[in-house]
């Protein structure tokens, strides 16, 4: 269903060829394409200088911005280099507009609760950060910077004090792993890493514990798995493994996991456990997210839909992707 094609991508006047997962319908592999160039510091770049771009880049308080009565639902698409953005009347969605600017190969993105939406920008290694308002999105109010990496998701809690990223490579071709930001800031405050091997990062969710889970695929060994790193810090732990192909994953409010098999479907799991098949009937399902009232669960197909799944697992609506461009995350906004 899924399978691996080649992103090239230029940064510092080089060209690094980095794996990169991306969706195809009947097993074919969907073209490799290239991005714009990757702006990436320079090495070495001195600690003042990143307190001061953290400072800079830091996302105005909350309370500054009344929260939205408008519901929201974005999108990101990675192959149209662009975020949609839906106004949601319960389940309906009417399209409303497209954001380009500064966006490139987006894909994994996330809302907290008090509609700060952020969007994994992978062609250009950061994570672009947005404020929704009854006008739609404002901003970016922050870039979370990525360097050297190829970040494909993103989750946050809501008082947005960490931040997790899903990297799916190096620029340079290496492993995937997990970029941690604390207290708003702009850059990384360290990066997760979980055994050797050809691991490319797919979807990130923190509990309500403030651990890490981070789902990835193994292109040597075949599968997929999902990881817990404790505290978001130190070693990763096996908690799921034996996945078909791993898409991404979110917790409920009651701290119980959600997570994709693009082969089969969305699982439900009694908090990490006792996993069984929850919803099913998509083309290419990517990402999910909850709404805040986590009445339904809201699906990105890559087959170029939107789907929203009640609480019982089954599809209530689903809606062609504005342009026919394929989706590969979903924000509702606000979000859990």
């Amino acid at each position: 269903m899924f399978a691996a094609s080649f992103l090239k991508i230029s940064a510092a006047g080089a060209v690094a060829s980095a794996m990169l997962l991306s969706g195809c319908a009947g097993g074919r592999a969907l073209p490799s394409f290239a991005t714009s160039a990757v702006q990436v510091p320079s090495i070495g770049l001195p600690a003042i200088e990143r307190t001061i771009r953290s400072i800079v880049n830091a996302p105005v308080v909350a309370g500054q911005l009344p929260l939205p009565s408008d519901r929201w639902v974005n999108t990101a698409q990675l192959y149209g280099n662009d975020a949609k953005v839906y106004r949601r009347h319960g389940v309906q969605l009417s399209f409303v507009k497209s954001l380009n600017a500064g966006i490139d190969a987006p894909q994994g993105t996330v809302a907290t609760s008090d509609a700060w939406w952020y969007v994994a920008n992978s062609g250009h290694s950061n994570v672009l950060v947005y404020r929704s308002t009854n006008h739609g999105p404002k901003g970016p109010y922050a870039t979370l910077d990525d360097y050297g990496q190829i970040p494909g998701n993103v989750d946050a809690t809501t008082n947005r004090h960490l931040v997790a990223v899903s990297n799916i490579a190096t620029l340079g071709g290496g492993a995937g792993s997990v970029s941690v930001y604390l207290n708003r800031r702009a850059v990384a405050s360290r990066n997760l890493t979980y055994r050797s091997g050809a691991l490319q990062g797919i979807g990130v969710a923190i509990s309500k514990h403030g651990d890490c889970y981070w789902s990835f695929n193994d292109s040597t060994s075949g599968g997929g798995s999902i990881v817990r790193f404790a505290g978001c810090r130190g070693k990763g732990k096996l908690v799921i493994g034996g996945i078909a192909f791993a898409g991404g994953l979110t917790f409920d409010r009651h701290d119980n996991l959600y997570y994709v098999d693009q082969m089969s479907g969305i699982y439900k799991c009694a908090g990490t456990k006792a996993c069984a098949l929850f919803a099913h009937k998509f083309g290419d399902p990517v990402n999910i997210n909850f709404d805040s009232s986590e009445r339904h669960l809201w699906v990105a197909d890559a087959t170029g839909y939107i789907d929203a799944v009640d609480q019982r697992g089954k599809i209530v609506y689903r809606k062609a992707a504005d342009g026919g461009e394929a989706p590969y995350g979903v924000a509702p906004v606000p979000g859990d």
